[in-house]
């Protein structure tokens, strides 16, 4: 490995670092446009370090260290971070005029600095404690994100959302103990010192659930419904596109070496998960779709949790499954869920405004009052239902790809709950187009804007599905 590069990603994370601590901690204290300017000057200064750490990437075999070895930046890592310091820089435009004016509207981009700076040091973290800091704070800033609206909904949502999130970070501590015992150091890589059933299932299991929790896995999912559907959706749209990147980081972290040495147990444990997790999102998102078109996408959210599970199990190395496409569909569909949820739930809250939970009377017509904010809508739909050539689409072949090199019957499951999901996402869009007809009202908002240019990138990323075959994961590659 050139001993440049690893200089150059010693700087490059200090950067990044400043960057949004500034934005976090000290930016705010000159107010909401300050903290906002702090936020995109941190996001292009960590977009062109991804960008040139990419470049950099084949002499390195697809990763490099820093730190002395306490971080490690691989492709996958950098590739997902990169979709969520993008997601929160359309957050920040999208609120401009809108949170500005809240009581505390200068902390809602400081938060998001800060929850940034936590999924960065998970994403990158190779020893178990940074883990566990930048875990703490990706977590507490998301409590903190859904309480700023300051009402009774989203109090008792951010109650609900730090109950759960406690225990998640508990049972995590728990599992990331186990880790160490089985694993015989706190640094991750390749290789277990224990390798007794015992041991390992429940580390395997405790880490399944602690980021369960965090992205809606059933049975840990009961938070998620009432939050989700409830809270005000334009923090609902940063809070649910940055818990599935960081559970995507932090499984693929934790459970890639388990993976490789003790694959059936990491196969059955995460089968089991998707598979419930699929069924039960569905269903509930078809049994309730005339209730709400935020409780829908609340649903909708569970059932995404249950296609990157599938991928998780089938990052098993067992002869025959194709691991590459399974960590390729993970990360691209993770990628599209992010960009189609960020856009679906700011239109939502263009439409509703401060009708909660949002109402189908407020999207009826959409297409004719609004034909961008309808537009993102409809984009984004169409990548979460998996339509082509949206980044969606990709992400669920490749996830069914390895799907069926693991198990047939988790793959034909798949397949049934595609064709569920595709009902719902389609009456959502015949809502949009079906009401009174009336004229569009004035210019695009910055939330509209944001939204549609969310919508934008399932498209275009879509266009480069092939490049997904490349991305490296350093505790599992280099097995």
């Amino acid at each position: 490995m050139p001993p440049v590069l690893t200089g150059v990603a010693d700087y490059s994370f200090l950067a990044v670092l400043v960057g949004y601590a500034f934005t976090g901690l000290v930016a705010p204290l000159w107010g909401p446009r300050a903290a906002r300017v702090s936020l995109y000057a941190a996001t292009a200064v960590a977009l062109a370090a991804a960008l040139y750490m990419s470049l950099a990437f084949a002499p390195a075999q697809g990763y490099t260290t820093a730190f002395n070895g306490a971080l490690v930046i691989d492709t996958y890592s950098v590739f997902l971070l990169s979709t969520v310091v993008i997601v929160f820089a359309l957050a920040a435009m999208a609120a401009s005029r809108i949170v500005d004016y809240w009581e505390a509207g200068e902390a809602f981009y400081a938060v998001m600095g800060l929850m940034a700076l936590g999924v960065i040091v998970l994403g990158l973290a190779r020893l178990l404690y940074l883990v566990y800091v930048g875990w703490i704070l990706a977590a507490v800033s998301s409590y903190i994100l859904v309480a700023l609206y300051r009402d009774a909904i989203s109090a008792e949502a951010a109650i609900k959302y730090a109950v759960n999130g406690t225990i998640a970070t508990i049972i995590l501590l728990l599992g990331l103990t186990l880790f160490y015992i089985v694993h015989g150091d706190a640094a991750i890589s390749p290789g277990l010192l224990i390798r007794d059933a015992l041991l390992v299932t429940p580390t395997v299991a405790m880490v399944a659930v602690a980021v369960g929790f965090k992205m809606g896995v059933v049975p840990f999912h009961g938070w998620l419904i009432d939050v989700y559907g409830n809270a005000k959706p334009l923090v609902i749209a940063v809070a649910s596109a940055a818990a599935k990147i960081i559970a995507a980081l932090m499984i693929a972290k934790l459970v890639a070496p388990f993976a490789v040495v003790e694959p059936h147990i990491v196969l059955w444990t995460m089968g089991v998960l998707a598979a419930l997790t699929m069924l039960y999102g569905n269903l509930g998102a078809l049994l309730t779709v005339r209730d709400s078109p935020q409780k829908l996408l609340a649903y909708s959210s569970v059932a995404q949790a249950g296609y990157i599970v599938v991928g998780f199990a089938a990052l098993a190395r067992l002869p025959g499954i194709d691991n590459v496409a399974a960590l390729a569909g993970i990360a691209l569909h993770t990628a599209g869920y992010a960009f189609s949820k960020l856009a679906s739930f700011l239109v939502l809250d263009t439409a509703c405004e401060d009708d909660r939970p949002c109402s189908w009377e407020r999207l009826r017509g959409l297409a004719y009052r609004s034909p961008v904010a309808a537009a993102a809508l409809v984009l984004a739909l169409a990548s979460l239902a998996g339509a082509p050539p949206t980044l969606g689409f990709w992400g669920k072949l490749y996830l069914l790809i390895a799907a069926v090199s693991a198990s047939p019957a988790l793959a034909a499951l798949m397949v049934i709950n595609f064709a569920v999901a595709v009902f719902y996402y389609g009456y959502m869009i015949y809502m949009v187009f079906t009401g009174p007809r009336e004229a569009a009202g004035g210019r695009p908002g910055a939330r509209e804007a944001a939204a549609l240019i969310a919508a934008l990138f399932t498209v275009l990323l879509g266009l480069a599905p092939w490049e997904g075959y490349g991305l490296t994961l350093y505790a599992y590659t280099t097995a």
